[in-house]
Protein backbone atom coordinates (compact mmCIF):
# COMPACT_ATOMS: atom_id res chain seq x y z
CA UNK A 1 0.00 0.00 0.00
CA UNK A 2 1.60 3.20 -1.11
CA UNK A 3 1.95 5.80 1.73
CA UNK A 4 1.04 9.86 0.41
CA UNK A 5 4.06 11.99 0.25
CA UNK A 6 5.07 15.10 -1.52
CA UNK A 7 6.40 14.63 -4.97
CA UNK A 8 9.60 16.50 -5.66
CA UNK A 9 7.69 19.03 -7.99
CA UNK A 10 5.23 19.69 -4.55
CA UNK A 11 8.69 20.36 -2.59
CA UNK A 12 9.99 22.83 -4.85
CA UNK A 13 6.30 24.62 -4.95
CA UNK A 14 6.29 24.93 -0.53
CA UNK A 15 10.05 26.36 -0.59
CA UNK A 16 9.53 28.74 -3.35
CA UNK A 17 5.94 30.26 -1.42
CA UNK A 18 8.22 30.37 1.92
CA UNK A 19 10.55 32.11 0.04
CA UNK A 20 8.53 34.79 -1.21
CA UNK A 21 6.72 34.84 2.45
CA UNK A 22 10.13 35.24 3.84
CA UNK A 23 11.28 38.28 1.83
CA UNK A 24 7.95 40.38 2.35
CA UNK A 25 8.75 39.50 5.67
CA UNK A 26 11.71 40.95 5.38
CA UNK A 27 10.78 43.93 3.65
CA UNK A 28 8.48 44.72 6.10
CA UNK A 29 10.45 44.65 9.09
CA UNK A 30 13.31 46.95 7.67
CA UNK A 31 10.29 49.03 7.25
CA UNK A 32 9.31 49.00 10.14
CA UNK A 33 12.70 49.87 11.68
CA UNK A 34 13.21 52.59 9.38
CA UNK A 35 9.57 53.97 10.74
CA UNK A 36 11.27 53.74 14.33
CA UNK A 37 14.59 54.79 13.66
CA UNK A 38 12.76 58.03 11.87
CA UNK A 39 10.28 58.34 15.34
CA UNK A 40 13.52 58.19 17.40
CA UNK A 41 15.08 60.73 15.40
CA UNK A 42 12.40 63.11 15.75
CA UNK A 43 12.46 62.62 19.73
CA UNK A 44 15.83 63.69 19.73
CA UNK A 45 15.39 66.56 17.47
CA UNK A 46 12.70 67.90 19.95
CA UNK A 47 14.70 67.14 22.70
CA UNK A 48 17.50 69.90 21.33
CA UNK A 49 14.96 72.54 20.33
CA UNK A 50 13.31 72.32 23.93
CA UNK A 51 17.08 73.01 25.25
CA UNK A 52 17.88 75.30 22.93
CA UNK A 53 14.67 77.27 24.46
CA UNK A 54 15.69 76.53 27.64
CA UNK A 55 19.00 78.01 26.75
CA UNK A 56 17.20 81.16 25.40
CA UNK A 57 14.96 81.60 28.47
CA UNK A 58 18.51 81.83 30.62
CA UNK A 59 20.90 83.76 28.31
CA UNK A 60 17.99 85.91 26.40
CA UNK A 61 19.39 84.83 22.96
CA UNK A 62 20.30 81.43 21.47
CA UNK A 63 24.18 80.10 21.18
CA UNK A 64 26.61 81.74 21.21
CA UNK A 65 25.81 83.82 24.06
CA UNK A 66 27.87 87.24 24.57
CA UNK A 67 30.62 85.63 26.72
CA UNK A 68 31.70 83.76 24.17
CA UNK A 69 35.58 84.66 23.84
CA UNK A 70 36.81 81.87 25.57
CA UNK A 71 34.39 79.95 24.06
CA UNK A 72 34.67 81.08 20.75
CA UNK A 73 35.11 77.43 19.36
CA UNK A 74 32.93 75.36 20.83
CA UNK A 75 29.48 74.42 18.67
CA UNK A 76 26.17 75.24 19.95
CA UNK A 77 25.21 71.73 21.24
CA UNK A 78 28.68 72.46 23.26
CA UNK A 79 26.53 75.27 24.95
CA UNK A 80 22.95 73.36 25.59
CA UNK A 81 24.69 70.13 27.54
CA UNK A 82 23.65 71.50 30.89
CA UNK A 83 20.12 71.72 29.18
CA UNK A 84 20.72 67.94 27.89
CA UNK A 85 21.33 66.38 31.16
CA UNK A 86 25.27 66.74 30.81
CA UNK A 87 26.20 69.12 33.31
CA UNK A 88 29.05 67.20 34.54
CA UNK A 89 30.68 67.65 30.86
CA UNK A 90 29.57 70.96 30.51
CA UNK A 91 31.63 71.78 33.51
CA UNK A 92 35.16 69.56 32.23
CA UNK A 93 34.19 71.38 28.90
CA UNK A 94 33.84 75.26 30.51
CA UNK A 95 37.24 73.89 32.42
CA UNK A 96 38.82 72.55 29.48
CA UNK A 97 38.77 76.00 27.51
CA UNK A 98 39.94 77.51 30.39
CA UNK A 99 43.52 75.75 29.81
CA UNK A 100 43.71 75.62 26.09
CA UNK A 101 40.38 77.28 23.67
CA UNK A 102 42.40 76.63 20.45
CA UNK A 103 44.15 73.68 19.98
CA UNK A 104 41.49 71.55 20.76
CA UNK A 105 42.73 67.79 21.54
CA UNK A 106 41.27 65.41 24.39
CA UNK A 107 42.89 65.84 27.06
CA UNK A 108 42.00 68.57 28.43
CA UNK A 109 39.24 68.81 25.85
CA UNK A 110 37.56 64.93 27.06
CA UNK A 111 34.35 66.23 25.37
CA UNK A 112 36.03 65.99 21.51
CA UNK A 113 35.87 62.41 21.92
CA UNK A 114 32.42 61.84 23.82
CA UNK A 115 29.35 60.40 22.49
CA UNK A 116 26.16 62.10 23.19
CA UNK A 117 23.72 59.62 22.21
CA UNK A 118 21.19 62.62 21.66
CA UNK A 119 23.33 63.79 19.19
CA UNK A 120 23.19 60.73 17.14
CA UNK A 121 19.86 59.76 14.85
CA UNK A 122 19.75 55.72 15.68
CA UNK A 123 19.75 54.96 11.74
CA UNK A 124 23.65 55.76 11.86
CA UNK A 125 24.73 53.25 13.83
CA UNK A 126 28.43 54.52 13.48
CA UNK A 127 28.04 57.54 15.66
CA UNK A 128 27.43 55.15 18.71
CA UNK A 129 31.34 54.99 19.38
CA UNK A 130 34.48 57.99 18.94
CA UNK A 131 35.53 57.47 15.64
CA UNK A 132 38.82 57.61 14.44
CA UNK A 133 40.01 59.07 10.50
CA UNK A 134 42.93 58.03 8.99
CA UNK A 135 45.43 60.42 10.32
CA UNK A 136 45.29 58.78 13.82
CA UNK A 137 42.51 62.04 14.75
CA UNK A 138 39.84 60.40 16.75
CA UNK A 139 36.67 62.43 17.69
CA UNK A 140 32.65 62.08 18.63
CA UNK A 141 30.25 63.17 16.10
CA UNK A 142 26.83 64.08 15.62
CA UNK A 143 23.93 63.67 13.03
CA UNK A 144 22.46 67.34 13.63
CA UNK A 145 23.53 70.48 11.96
CA UNK A 146 22.56 74.35 13.13
CA UNK A 147 21.60 76.15 10.26
CA UNK A 148 23.34 79.57 9.45
CA UNK A 149 20.57 80.82 6.68
CA UNK A 150 21.10 81.33 2.97
CA UNK A 151 24.48 82.19 1.62
CA UNK A 152 24.79 84.72 4.66
CA UNK A 153 24.23 84.78 8.53
CA UNK A 154 20.63 84.94 8.06
CA UNK A 155 19.29 81.92 9.79
CA UNK A 156 19.19 80.70 13.61
CA UNK A 157 22.95 80.22 14.13
CA UNK A 158 25.80 82.42 12.90
CA UNK A 159 25.50 85.42 14.78
CA UNK A 160 27.24 86.58 17.68
CA UNK A 161 25.92 87.16 20.32
CA UNK A 162 22.88 84.54 19.23
CA UNK A 163 19.79 85.04 17.49
CA UNK A 164 16.62 86.17 19.89
CA UNK A 165 13.19 84.49 19.14
CA UNK A 166 12.47 88.54 19.13
CA UNK A 167 14.40 89.00 15.44
CA UNK A 168 12.44 86.04 13.96
CA UNK A 169 9.91 87.97 11.99
CA UNK A 170 9.21 85.20 9.56
CA UNK A 171 7.20 83.19 12.33
CA UNK A 172 8.71 80.47 14.70
CA UNK A 173 6.82 78.11 12.86
CA UNK A 174 7.89 78.64 9.69
CA UNK A 175 11.81 78.86 10.53
CA UNK A 176 13.90 75.52 10.74
CA UNK A 177 16.65 75.74 13.30
CA UNK A 178 18.54 72.19 13.27
CA UNK A 179 18.89 69.63 10.59
CA UNK A 180 20.01 66.21 9.73
CA UNK A 181 23.67 66.17 7.62
CA UNK A 182 25.20 62.64 8.50
CA UNK A 183 29.31 62.99 8.83
CA UNK A 184 30.77 61.69 5.58
CA UNK A 185 32.24 58.32 5.73
CA UNK A 186 35.94 60.41 5.63
CA UNK A 187 35.25 62.04 8.57
CA UNK A 188 35.81 65.25 7.37
CA UNK A 189 32.72 66.79 9.09
CA UNK A 190 30.93 66.32 11.50
CA UNK A 191 32.18 66.94 14.85
CA UNK A 192 29.27 67.94 17.61
CA UNK A 193 32.23 69.50 19.99
CA UNK A 194 33.96 71.87 17.39
CA UNK A 195 32.52 75.20 16.03
CA UNK A 196 35.55 75.23 13.82
CA UNK A 197 36.22 75.06 10.37
CA UNK A 198 40.31 74.23 9.28
CA UNK A 199 42.31 72.92 6.46
CA UNK A 200 44.77 70.78 8.63
CA UNK A 201 47.04 68.08 7.01
CA UNK A 202 46.04 69.90 4.03
CA UNK A 203 41.90 68.60 4.40
CA UNK A 204 39.05 71.04 4.37
CA UNK A 205 37.29 70.10 7.37
CA UNK A 206 33.55 70.75 8.09
CA UNK A 207 31.01 72.34 8.14
CA UNK A 208 30.97 71.00 11.79
CA UNK A 209 28.16 72.60 13.99
CA UNK A 210 26.72 75.08 11.13
CA UNK A 211 26.24 75.56 7.56
CA UNK A 212 24.60 78.03 4.89
CA UNK A 213 21.82 75.60 3.12
CA UNK A 214 23.07 77.02 -0.58
CA UNK A 215 26.55 77.10 -0.09
CA UNK A 216 28.40 74.00 -1.78
CA UNK A 217 31.67 74.05 -0.33
CA UNK A 218 33.96 76.69 0.96
CA UNK A 219 35.83 78.74 -1.57
CA UNK A 220 39.14 77.22 -0.83
CA UNK A 221 37.87 73.56 -1.22
CA UNK A 222 39.74 72.86 -4.08
CA UNK A 223 37.59 68.97 -4.44
CA UNK A 224 34.09 69.74 -3.86
CA UNK A 225 33.30 72.45 -6.67
CA UNK A 226 29.86 72.86 -9.09
CA UNK A 227 26.30 73.52 -8.67
CA UNK A 228 24.29 74.84 -5.10
CA UNK A 229 22.93 72.15 -3.79
CA UNK A 230 20.35 72.81 -0.29
CA UNK A 231 18.80 69.73 0.30
CA UNK A 232 18.80 66.16 -1.83
CA UNK A 233 19.68 62.69 -1.58
CA UNK A 234 23.47 62.45 -0.44
CA UNK A 235 25.96 59.60 -0.20
CA UNK A 236 27.90 58.33 2.87
CA UNK A 237 30.94 57.67 0.05
CA UNK A 238 30.88 61.17 -1.17
CA UNK A 239 32.84 63.68 0.82
CA UNK A 240 31.39 66.64 -1.22
CA UNK A 241 28.02 65.23 0.76
CA UNK A 242 28.59 67.20 3.70
CA UNK A 243 27.93 70.14 2.17
CA UNK A 244 24.15 69.60 1.85
CA UNK A 245 21.43 68.44 4.20
CA UNK A 246 20.10 65.17 3.73
CA UNK A 247 19.80 62.08 6.09
CA UNK A 248 19.85 58.33 5.99
CA UNK A 249 16.42 58.00 6.50
CA UNK A 250 14.32 57.56 3.30
CA UNK A 251 13.07 60.07 1.09
CA UNK A 252 14.10 63.28 3.11
CA UNK A 253 15.37 64.20 6.39
CA UNK A 254 13.80 65.48 9.98
CA UNK A 255 13.75 69.40 11.01
CA UNK A 256 13.41 70.84 14.09
CA UNK A 257 11.71 74.24 13.94
CA UNK A 258 12.12 77.40 16.18
CA UNK A 259 8.75 76.66 17.87
CA UNK A 260 9.98 73.41 18.65
CA UNK A 261 8.23 71.40 17.04
CA UNK A 262 9.50 68.55 14.49
CA UNK A 263 8.87 68.34 10.71
CA UNK A 264 9.76 65.64 8.11
CA UNK A 265 10.30 67.23 5.02
CA UNK A 266 10.66 65.31 1.74
CA UNK A 267 13.68 66.22 -0.36
CA UNK A 268 10.72 66.96 -3.09
CA UNK A 269 10.08 69.76 -0.75
CA UNK A 270 13.84 70.92 -1.39
CA UNK A 271 12.26 74.96 -2.89
CA UNK A 272 11.56 75.39 0.55
CA UNK A 273 14.44 75.88 1.87
CA UNK A 274 15.52 79.26 1.60
CA UNK A 275 12.37 80.28 3.16
CA UNK A 276 12.43 78.44 5.84
CA UNK A 277 15.52 78.60 6.73
CA UNK A 278 16.11 82.60 7.05
CA UNK A 279 14.59 84.43 9.91
CA UNK A 280 13.57 87.62 8.13
CA UNK A 281 13.08 87.57 5.08
CA UNK A 282 9.28 88.19 4.49
CA UNK A 283 8.73 84.94 3.02
CA UNK A 284 5.88 82.67 4.42
CA UNK A 285 5.50 79.39 3.26
CA UNK A 286 2.74 76.48 4.02
CA UNK A 287 4.50 73.57 5.50
CA UNK A 288 3.84 70.04 3.58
Amino acid sequence: MARPAFTLIELLVVIGVMGILISLLMCAVQQARAAAERVECQNNLKQIGLALHSFHDVNSCLPPPPYTDRLSELSWMGFILPYVDQGSLWSATAEAFGIDRRAIHDPPHIGYETVVKLYVCPADGRLLLPLTDEFGVTAAYTSYIGIEGVTTPNGMFGSAPGVRFAQVTDGLSQTAMVGERPPPSSLLAGRWYTASYDASWGLYRGPDGTMFIQTPAFATDPVCVGPIYSFRYGRLDNPCDRYHLWSLHPNGANFAFADGAVHFLAYSDAPLMPALTTIASGDIVELP
